[in-house]
């Protein structure tokens, strides 16, 4: 029998870690939504293993941070030789983040990991049903589902496609996909091996008759090798051209377990012309696929999830309108064309068989290899701390400008991590486990008269105006200052800068720093400009 809702407010098409991701972030945010996949169970075997620092600030947010960590491998290394030796070596652990690793985890667990944390919210999966077509009217959208025969419709407010590079939601609305597929093409070996390398970094071979890439997983390893045309591209996929390559990469073949999977593919480049339409969205391998290498594909989808839903939870309640439903588009689309341009030299360099672009990839290497400081920029970008969104509708810069000589992140960028103490230590990483957006009101260690009326007065209206959407954090000096202790009776929380990591971060003295829910500034001021601060949300209310 089907017992199917025939109404919700976000129907997401597609139960991979894009449409968990969006489904999770919605049911913490309070909205209905129903996710739905064609597949009756999920699938066996996944492509997608790292899981990167930016990623696992969203997966903390999320609540599933910790069950994900219990089903990978941590690395905190990458190891990249030629067929003279090492060229590189990366530390991970130097990244200035809460996280600075990569986890390696099998896409399958990630799926499991996030399916079972919006059950706990009180979600459901639909599997094995199909959306066959949809309708847009003014106020909804009308699905037209094939449920276990039969045929279903479903009225909801908003539709999220997430459902993969071959996107039925993408066809319907007729959004182009333009793109290139690559000549080269590539096997992956999923295998115990019996060799000495560290399973807690990833290694890469660039090697003359081709590259090896070996990827560490919780309880064997991922192989990937590449081919060129003239190749056998077509028959059976057997462990022999991994048995050659690692010969070529090591000296000797090392022992090889039994193959727990084997799989040839080609890699696509292709970027959608638009992520939205109406009430109908796109996100994650419907919006953009690209090359494995550097494991950016699926992290981008999860954060375009990220970025999407305090957008449609927003709107959903009457705030912002459709203009906060375009920042998405505008937002994300540029990080998914720099993500693949990036992704291609990448893939592109790591698999060169020329003899002169092999020598220049090389001499770029071993040049990054003796400057730590260009080394972590790159790392940085990787792992997708430095996403930016400077030139985005949504984020703004107080009239007075900024203060002579204060630090601290522009409008767009992502906010760096902080401890504070209240009754207990916070820190603003957390703040991402309850999505609103954060007004942070810092002031000096001894607070004058004007900063102490500015935070009364900001203490009183932004909670009287915004308290369903806007949550408000007084940040005082290392020591407790007597004269905010009638804060107490407002809206707000009162945390102290105790170890001076604030500061450090953002820069000493007074100012006004506004939270995004997806944890990048929106707003940033001057205390002097808290009107003008006010005035910015009323703006984004009523948009």
């Amino acid at each position: 029998m089907n017992l199917m809702p025939r109404r919700s407010a976000v129907l997401i098409v597609g139960a991979g870690p894009t449409g968990l991701t969006l489904a999770i972030r919605l049911r913490q945010m309070g909205v209905d939504c129903l996710v739905i996949d064609q597949l009756a169970e999920a699938m066996p075997w996944s492509r997608a293993l790292g899981l990167h620092a930016r990623t696992m600030e969203i997966f903390h947010g999320l609540g599933v941070l910790t069950d994900i960590r219990r089903r990978s491998t941590v690395q905190t290394g990458v190891m990249i030789h030629n067929d003279q030796g090492p060229l590189l070596s990366l530390d991970l652990t130097t990244l200035d983040a809460p996280f600075p690793w990569v986890l390696s985890c099998p896409q399958t667990e990630v799926e499991a990991a996030l399916a079972q944390r919006f059950e706990e919210l009180g979600g459901r999966i639909w599997r094995g049903v199909t959306l066959q077509s949809l309708t847009q009217q003014g106020d909804s959208v009308e699905a037209h589902l094939g449920v276990a025969g039969e045929r279903h419709q479903l009225q909801c407010e908003l539709l999220v496609g997430c459902d993969g590079a071959h996107s039925l939601v993408r066809d319907e609305l007729g959004i182009g996909f333009d793109g290139v597929t690559e000549k080269d093409h590539f096997l992956i070996a999923d295998l115990a091996i019996g060799w000495s390398l560290s399973a807690t970094s990833s290694h890469g071979f660039l090697l003359p008759e081709g590259s090896l890439i070996a990827l560490p997983m919780p309880d064997c390893w991922r192989l990937v090798i590449n081919q060129s045309a003239s190749e056998d591209t077509q028959g059976e996929v057997t462990l022999e051209p991994f048995r050659e390559r690692l010969s070529a990469a090591l000296g000797e073949c090392p022992p090889l377990g039994e193959p727990r999977w084997l799989t040839r593919f080609t890699i696509h480049r292709r970027l959608a012309s638009h992520y939205r339409k109406n009430r109908v969205l796109l996100s994650g391998d419907a919006c953009h696929i690209q090359s494995p290498l550097g494991a950016q594909g699926m992290n981008t989808g999860i954060a375009d999830a990220f970025n999407l839903a305090w957008k449609v939870a927003l709107f959903l309640r009457g705030i912002g309108g459709g203009q906060l439903l375009d920042s998405y588009e505008r937002e994300r689309r540029p990080v998914a064309r720099a993500m693949l341009y990036s992704v291609d030299i990448l893939s592109r360099s790591s698999f060169a068989r020329n003899l002169l672009l092999r020598t220049g990839r090389d001499w770029v290497l071993k040049f990054l290899n003796g400057h730590p400081k260009m080394a972590s920029g790159l790392l940085r970008r990787i792992s997708q701390l430095d996403i930016a969104y400077r030139d985005s509708p949504l984020v703004a810069q107080g009239p007075s400008g900024w203060l002579s000589g204060k630090d601290g992140p522009v409008p767009g960028e992502r906010m760096p991590d902080a401890h504070l103490l209240g009754s207990d230590e916070v820190a603003l990483v957390d703040l991402l486990q309850d999505p609103r957006h954060y007004l942070l009101i810092q002031l000096d260690a001894e607070p004058d008269p004007q900063q102490l009326l500015t935070a009364y007065a900001l203490a009183d209206r932004v909670p009287s105006e915004f308290s369903d959407w806007v949550s408000t954090i007084v940040i005082s000096g290392p020591e407790p200052v007597e004269s905010l202790r009638e804060l107490a009776d407002f809206d707000v929380s009162v945390l102290s800068d105790h170890n001076g990591e604030f500061a450090a971060r953002y820069g000493g003295g007074a100012a006004l720093w506004l939270m995004r829910p997806d944890g990048h500034l929106a707003y940033r001021a001057t205390l002097s400009d808290g009107d003008q601060l006010l005035g910015w949300l009323r703006q984004l209310r009523r948009r």
